[in-house]
């Protein structure tokens, strides 16, 4: 996808993008909401833009958004987030472009079931995509960033990253685990001075068509997904939340400000750190954990 180029000379510091010199995004889970609007809004700046998804149909959409939007080209990666392979396509697809800018690792699943009781497949599968594909983006974008002067990775965990819930075992062991896998990688990037940055966002309920396509990428008919008890009262209570939840323009604006400003903690919901603060005053006390559902 091309169109006119914008008038601005990307590739340098002070552009719309602050303290990381203009250059192309990368966004994966761009077939989804957040994904949509993460994509419109850095094509909104005249960014170039890499997007990828498991879903060609859904992406291919997303990338006509961008380009309305003003993204002034679009390539495509149609793939699997939790292979290594599709990681280092998305850096190739910038190296005429002088290699990434900024990456948001943003493809992710959820789907609901006591720990003891969801398949195998199904928690293996939520942790392939939820934390393997931010590791393995990471391991493609940092070199290629430090390769190109600078950059900024950004990995879309959750509220369920900072606080844990029933019935969402492996969603919340990847989440945890997306936490501190950028935490210690922003502890590193500092201690070598580098021009690279990293940012974990950590939404709270965000209106999006997640639920229905992490089925979708499992291959399960919503309706042979059957439920019960505890696991069905999660899932009915997180979807009843999703409905009712924020924007997804309201991640998107949160990332593209961390990105500007260089933060690293993006909670784009106050109530996320306000659970997460109670997390852990009830740590220090020795008290139970909160059941926030």
């Amino acid at each position: 996808m091309t169109d006119q180029e914008p008038d601005r000379q990307d590739g340098q510091d002070g552009g719309v993008l602050g303290r990381v010199a203009d250059g192309p995004v990368v966004v994966t889970g761009a077939g989804g909401t957040i994904g949509t609007a993460l994509a419109v809004t850095f094509g909104s700046l005249g960014l170039r833009l890499v997007l990828s998804d498991y879903d060609e149909g859904g992406v291919a959409v997303t990338g006509a958004q961008a380009m309305a939007a003003g993204a002034p080209e679009v390539r495509i990666v149609v793939g699997d987030a939790a292979d290594p392979e599709v990681a280092t396509t998305l850096v190739d697809a910038c190296a005429d472009w002088g290699g990434p800018a900024v990456a948001v690792f943003n493809a992710g699943i959820f789907v609901a079931g006591l720990v003891w009781e969801q398949p195998i497949d199904v928690w293996r599968r939520q942790v392939e995509v939820d934390y393997w594909g931010p590791v393995h983006g990471v391991r493609a974008m940092v070199p290629a960033m430090l390769e190109r002067g600078s950059g900024h990775v950004v990995a879309v965990s959750s509220g369920a990253g900072l606080v844990a819930t029933p019935g969402m075992g492996a969603y919340v062991s990847a989440k945890h685990a997306v936490v501190g896998m950028m935490e210690s990688l922003h502890h590193e990037l500092v201690r070598l001075d580098a021009p690279v940055r990293a940012s974990v966002v950590c939404p709270g309920l965000v209106l999006s068509n997640l639920s229905d396509n992490s089925l979708q990428a499992l291959d399960v008919d919503p309706e042979d997904h059957e439920l019960a008890g505890v696991a069905a009262e999660v899932d009915a209570t997180i979807r009843a939340g999703v409905d009712a939840g924020a924007p997804a323009q309201t991640v998107a604006d949160a990332v593209l400000s961390a990105v500007r400003d260089g933060s690293f903690w993006v909670l784009p919901q106050p109530e996320v750190a306000l659970g997460a603060l109670d997390r852990y005053r009830r740590l220090a006390e020795g008290g139970p954990p909160v059941d926030l559902l």
